[in-house]
């Protein structure tokens, strides 16, 4: 069995100072709980963790109501030291800023990682389930792009969708491979790929459904409908 990432939360939980100087932000926040409320975590293919460090990150307001879990994973231990080194010249910078309150100070964002989560979260409540936020979410090969469409295509529930939809504009494309889906995000047990089929769009907002395709196995497991904003 792999690395858990969550006993790494139980053992370390990295404030951003602005929280650390709030009494009631550190009372309200158990770590362990906040681990025993998220699910486990499963490296991307064939990779495994060597580590990972989650912060409890400041929602820029004082006093503070929210925050952000941010977990950053890692396949090494160069890539570790490195988020390490970056994270100390994050706090170098807070320290230098944070003269008065009223003054804003960057966040912990932005570290440097194989897999980035962040969830939001109330302070002193549960989180709400850790997203990947990793840039590379949108790299998908040619060929599993392909064949995830493909999948879907074939798939009744696609078919069902096509079947209902009478007006939709042929300038909206095809099915489309959006996005790699994590377990702890989507609740299936392997990794996925979220296939997209936009049903409207206004310049603005675009709506649509979606179709988890398995890494390894030809089935769609999962639909969900979907929004996006642009601009």
């Amino acid at each position: 069995m792999g690395l858990d990432l969550r006993q790494l939360l139980k053992e370390r939980l990295i404030l951003h100072p602005r929280l650390a100087n709030q009494p009631e932000v550190l009372n309200a926040t158990v770590a362990a709980r906040l681990a025993a409320e998220l699910p486990p975590l499963v490296p991307f293919g064939d990779a495994e963790y060597v580590g990972g460090d989650w912060i409890l990150d400041w929602d820029h307001r004082l006093p503070s109501r929210h925050a952000v879990l941010r977990l950053s994973a890692y396949y090494t231990e160069a890539r570790r030291q490195a988020a390490e080194q970056a994270r100390e010249r994050r706090l170098a910078e807070i320290k230098q800023d944070d003269i008065f309150p009223e003054f804003d100070v960057p966040d912990l964002s932005g570290m440097p990682a194989d897999e980035s989560y962040e969830a939001e979260l109330e302070v002193g409540a549960a989180p709400a389930r850790l997203r990947l936020v990793s840039d590379w979410r949108r790299e998908i090969a040619p060929e599993a792009a392909e064949r995830a469409v493909s999948i879907v295509r074939a798939s009744a529930a696609f078919q069902e969708v096509k079947a209902r939809t009478t007006s939709r504009p042929q300038g909206l494309g095809d099915l489309e491979a959006a996005e790699w889906a994590p377990p702890c995000e989507s609740g299936h047990a392997r990794w996925g790929i979220d296939v997209w089929y936009l049903l409207t769009y206004n310049g603005m907002v675009g709506e649509g459904r979606a179709f988890l395709v398995d890494g390894r196995e030809p089935l769609v497991v999962r639909e969900r409908d979907f929004q996006f904003r642009s601009g």
